[in-house]
């Protein structure tokens, strides 16, 4: 929303702030008394640099594709992030049991159903822009197995939510801030803020800061949720709920907006939906049958 309304273009300044919520956020809770963090040595700490530097890369891959293929074709490949999230769990043996049949039929709806709701123009691309977005795609994919094997105790690490976001909001601060000076965004900003002043449009800029803390507050809460989610279920189920976060996104923007909705994208949010629900209604099912078998 800040990006749209305010015309603030700064896709690398925005995350950053984000990160910066989070950096606030956590001395706040230090401070208070409500948090301790925990000690991590050298090596530790040197694989938090690693998973930070991936996280930005992700980001910066994104970020560049967008100038080659159309949102829509952008938004159907990483709606197929679940299917290399699989994969790379399959590879990796984070899930060594493997996934049933009914899971992989229940990830159809949720691939499929982003695709629909997004449609648009899928033609506009290169394929420079195409491999960059599958890249970015695998890289997201990569992202949350990552995390989750971190924060259930894998890489020698288990951390808590508020320990992960402790560690990472200064390492991904610097790497965003870093990543604008680099691209030209920090200078162009600098620009966009002149030009408002040179208006004498105060409260347009009251305006923005309002909206810019307010993101990074909410940037905070949601980080929070996001890791605490992430060490209490699967890298699986963080990616269903992403594609499902996708369509929902579609239909609040079209509500905000007054965008009417195609039968071709109410159907694909409906499939979406649908599927989510019946992905978590297989894991419980399955669940339940394993909890059964072990008490018999």
């Amino acid at each position: 929303m800040v990006l749209q309304w305010y015309q603030f273009g700064f896709p690398w300044l925005v995350t950053a702030v984000h990160s910066l919520g989070g950096i606030i956020g956590m001395r706040l809770l230090v401070y208070t008394g409500h948090f301790t963090p925990v000690y991590l040595d050298y090596s530790q700490k040197r694989l938090l640099w690693i998973f930070s530097a991936l996280y930005t890369v992700n980001i910066a891959v994104s970020n560049v594709s967008l100038h080659y293929v159309s949102v829509p074709l952008h938004q159907v490949v990483r709606g197929t992030v679940p299917v290399f999230t699989v994969v790379i769990s399959l590879v990796w043996k984070t899930a060594p049991e493997g996934y049933s049949w009914r899971v992989y039929v229940s990830l159809v709806p949720v691939v499929l159903g982003v695709g629909l709701s997004t449609y648009g123009d899928y033609y506009s691309f290169t394929i420079v822009g195409f491999l960059l977005t599958l890249l970015g795609t695998m890289l997201a994919a990569t992202k949350t197995v990552v995390t989750n094997t971190i924060l259930v105790g894998g890489y020698q690490l288990k951390l808590s939510a508020l320990d992960l976001l402790y560690q990472l909001s200064p390492l991904a601060f610097m790497q965003t801030i870093g990543w604008a000076v680099l691209t030209g965004e920090l200078f162009d900003a600098w620009e966009y803020v002149r030009l408002v002043q040179s208006d004498n449009n105060s409260s347009r800029m009251y305006a923005l800061i309002v909206a810019l803390v307010a993101n990074g507050a909410i940037a905070f809460v949601l980080n929070i949720s996001s890791f605490t989610a992430s060490k209490n279920t699967s890298a699986l189920a963080m990616t269903v709920a992403g594609n499902v976060k996708v369509v929902l996104a579609v239909v609040l923007g079209c509500i905000m907006f007054q965008v009417t909705l195609s039968p071709l994208s109410t159907l694909g949010v409906a499939l979406t939906i649908c599927g989510g629900a019946a992905y978590s209604a297989v894991k419980y099912t399955e669940a339940q049958r394993t909890k059964y078998k072990s008490l018999v």
